[in-house]
């Protein structure tokens, strides 16, 4: 399932609902002015509140931390992670907009602000199809640095004309993208399954357990998403990935692609 969002306004903006959407998540988009400050807590749920824009005071169990990101595609990110009952308030010190996740889980943990001294930033994707498929990968949360938090969080970076979630594979757990571009009239595809949708700044996918996913950037733009997974009941997300067996063959390192020849390269006489 796609959402457009295309009529995003200051405040809160509904991303995706955790019972009507059935991604086991609830994911808001906050767009908030300069000087305007927003209290958020729950009651039951775990909350990780990422910047993509702007510059915002964090402020929680009597700290004060102030952080900038003016340019989500150069700029690592700034997530403040939170358990249920802990009230944290935002403060706009310039315009900006912040993705909330949040999920029900009934424990406890130590908050953490996650920035470029303690999040995972790696390249996905290289090798024989490193120049079709070479992408930035950025993880916050998972099971293996959060075994205590019932969500995973990242960020991909992905080239223009470049593939990525390639060769196309699936997992049990539902996933949620949110997108960017480098330039608003950016776009790129979504494959879920055996459907195609048409990605375009700010678009939110959807994605169903069990569905191949992979996505690829038109030429010319460059596209941000942020990736979200749920840990299902006695099944988290730990990194396992069923590729789609018609193209894993792309994997093997012996494996041979496509070439198109050029004979004057190799000195042979080409007639008409």
């Amino acid at each position: 399932m796609l959402r457009k969002n295309e009529d995003l306004h200051p405040g809160f903006n509904l991303i995706c609902d955790e019972e009507k959407d059935q991604m086991f998540m609830h994911i808001q988009l906050l767009i908030g002015r300069r000087g305007e400050a927003w209290p958020i807590e729950s009651e039951y749920q775990e909350t990780a509140l990422l910047l993509l824009s702007g510059t915002i005071t964090y402020q929680y169990e009597g700290k004060t931390v102030t952080a900038s990101r003016q340019d989500l595609f150069h700029e690592d990110a700034t997530c403040l992670h939170i358990c249920r009952k802990t009230p944290v308030v935002l403060t706009f010190e310039e315009d900006g907009e912040v993705l909330i996740q949040q999920k029900i889980n009934p424990q406890t943990f130590p908050s953490m602000l996650y920035d470029k001294s303690n999040i995972d930033k790696q390249f996905f994707g290289e090798g024989k199809l490193a120049a079709t498929t070479k992408r930035q990968v950025t993880t916050i949360l998972d099971y293996e640095r959060t075994p205590y938090s019932k969500m995973v969080l990242g960020e991909i970076t992905n080239f223009p004309g470049i593939w990525s979630r390639y060769p196309p594979h699936h997992y049990p757990q539902p996933e949620v993208y949110f997108y960017k571009f480098d330039h608003p009239q950016g776009f790129s595809s979504c494959f879920m399954g055996e459907d195609v949708y048409k990605i375009t700044h700010n678009s939110a996918a959807m994605i169903a357990g069990g569905l191949t996913h992979p996505q690829n950037a038109a030429p010319g733009y460059a596209m941000f998403y942020v990736w979200m997974i749920p840990h299902l009941e006695g099944n988290p997300w730990i990194k396992t990935r069923t590729f789609d067996p018609n193209h894993e063959w792309v994997n093997n390192e012996n494996a041979e692609f496509f070439q198109l020849e050029n004979k004057k390269e190799k000195g042979e006489t080409q007639h008409e």
